[in-house]
């Protein structure tokens, strides 16, 4: 089941992964992690000009840029799942601002093609998916975008080594009778893989009505990985990212 997000595209598609964790998206995302990273984005992004999103599901942070970019900034929203990028591309066409703005792409992040220098590129909850061998040509990729103090900027990864995860609920929000939370868990498949076991619950009240299960492998990325992988394609440590984030920059040129 390991894979890049392309392949995760592939799985959902047949309706694994993705497809079962879609409908329960919005209404399971856990709103501290909602907000903690809309305010890094505000830190590290508003006032910039074009940015790229990598996976961006459903839109959660696509409508947060919107919002911090300069007027005219551009948006490429790069989402290969086909659920997520319908769910997206219903939210931006509610936004006129989105109208002249963003730019769905479909294809997969080692795929897609922006032609214009990017001030930042964003890629939340969605670089576990890739391999080292496939990180290597994603941050080249992505890195070589970048304009001179442009910014790759993510969330440092959990767990940070291979280890079994227990049982714990994760609470989500409600829609008119009904509540929503996920049951999630991660068993070890081997030295960099991780194997997550979602649970999406549907309650009414205490009686439990609706539970579904998706699985994703994950490769495991310490923040100490992730920096020499980063540093190999020439980026620097960005020094206004906040805890918990990962931001790097190409170099201003001399």
């Amino acid at each position: 089941m390991t894979g890049t997000a392309a392949s995760e595209a592939d799985r959902a598609d047949q309706g694994l992964g993705y497809a079962v964790n879609g409908p329960y998206y919005d209404v399971i995302f856990p709103e501290p992690v909602r907000v903690s990273l809309t305010d890094a984005l505000r830190r590290l992004v508003s006032g910039s000009r074009t940015v790229a999103e990598i996976g961006p599901g459903t839109g959660v942070f696509t409508e947060a840029l919107l919002e911090l970019l300069e007027p005219e900034g551009e948006i490429f929203a790069i989402e290969p799942t086909r659920i997520m990028r319908a769910a997206l591309v219903t939210r931006l066409s509610r936004i006129p601002a989105a109208a002249d703005r963003v730019t769905v792409l479909p294809e997969g992040a080692l795929e897609a093609e922006v032609d214009i220098p990017l001030d930042a590129v964003v890629m939340f909850n969605m670089i576990m998916h890739f391999s080292p061998e496939q990180r290597a040509r994603l941050w080249h990729k992505w890195a070589g975008a970048l304009r001179p103090g442009g910014a790759l900027i993510m969330e440092s990864q959990y767990p940070q080594t291979a280890a079994a995860i227990p049982p714990s609920v994760v609470s989500g929000g409600t829609l008119g009778r009904y509540r929503y939370d996920t049951l999630a868990r991660a068993d070890v498949v081997d030295e960099d893989l991780i194997r997550w076991g979602m649970t999406y619950r549907t309650w009414r009240g205490d009686e439990l009505i609706r539970e579904e299960t998706a699985g994703f492998d994950c490769h495991v990325i310490s923040d100490e990985t992730l920096a020499a992988e980063l540093s190999a394609v020439g980026l620097e440590r960005h020094p206004a990212a906040p805890e918990g984030i990962q931001a790097w920059r190409r170099p201003q040129a001399l």
